[in-house]
């Protein structure tokens, strides 16, 4: 996997110190503030990081790394995070602790803010962009700098794949109507696993599957894979079976739940 190094500019290769074992330091908040979307984030790249990792035979342990003790904010952090598919951290630290152990230990760094986390820099830095929402109308004009956590959405996973229809490090400015369009789009795809988990099943587009992995193996982009959901439902020739099968094999990284409607009966 390469990643450009936010500290750098340059294309780096994220090298294990342990063979087979990858270690990723997730630093998010700022010391004050409350934590944001921007934040989750941070948290979805670290999920996504992992899961390809995983996929491809190497284990991946992340450190959770917030601005001061551990308290309820960080809990609702987690608690955001857990609805929208993110697997809990192996660990969770304080920056004051992580600049003295943990961050230095880290094969990859991935940070939800700007500037760039103190402390030791051995570990390639990839920080993910801001989130911003339009402000609600009144006497202010221009965008929020950043969202709250709240994931109030009826289908929390909206969220999920409207952060993964995005290069990782880029701005992303969200409206309701993005956030509907994304879950309207997880309906349709669900719908159409469900339809053709009653076929026989057949072997994953495997030029699909690779073309996904490479994506997500420069600088953690999602977008090839996302982009293959939508090229699954439109080729009209592909074998249900082979349908099926690559939908669910994009959904062990994207982590989407598409095959959550299986078995369910219509309505």
């Amino acid at each position: 996997m390469r990643i450009t190094d936010a500290r750098t500019g340059r294309r780096t290769e994220v090298r294990p110190h342990r063979v087979g074992l990858l270690h990723a330091s997730i630093e998010v908040g700022e010391q004050g503030p409350p934590f944001t979307l921007g934040d989750l984030r941070a948290l979805v790249a670290g999920d996504v990081l992992a899961r390809t990792c995983e996929a491809q035979g190497l284990q991946v342990i992340t450190e959770l790394v917030v601005p001061d003790t551990p308290g309820e904010e960080t809990r609702a952090l987690l608690k955001a995070a857990d609805r929208l598919g993110v697997r809990p951290p192996a660990g969770l630290s304080t920056r004051h602790d992580a600049d003295s152990s943990n961050r230095a230990a880290a094969d990859l760094a991935i940070a939800g803010r700007s500037p760039f986390p103190a402390g030791p820099a051995s570990a390639p830095l990839l920080v993910t962009g801001p989130v911003t929402m339009p402000r609600q109308a009144g006497p202010d004009s221009g965008d929020e700098p950043s969202a709250s956590i709240a994931v109030d959405a009826q289908d929390p996973l909206a969220l999920r794949l409207a952060f993964l229809e995005h290069p990782v490090s880029a701005p992303i400015r969200f409206t309701d109507d993005d956030l509907a369009n994304a879950a309207e789009r997880l309906t349709r795809w669900r719908a159409l696993v469900a339809d053709t988990a009653r076929e026989p099943s057949g072997p994953p587009d495997a030029d699909m599957v690779q073309a996904a992995f490479d994506g997500l193996d420069e600088d953690l982009d999602a977008r090839v894979a996302v982009r293959a959901l939508h090229a699954l439902e439109a080729r009209a020739t592909l074998p249900d079976g082979t349908r099926f099968e690559t939908y669910l094999r994009l959904d062990q990284i994207l982590a989407l739940e598409l095959g959550r409607d299986i078995g369910r009966s219509p309505g």
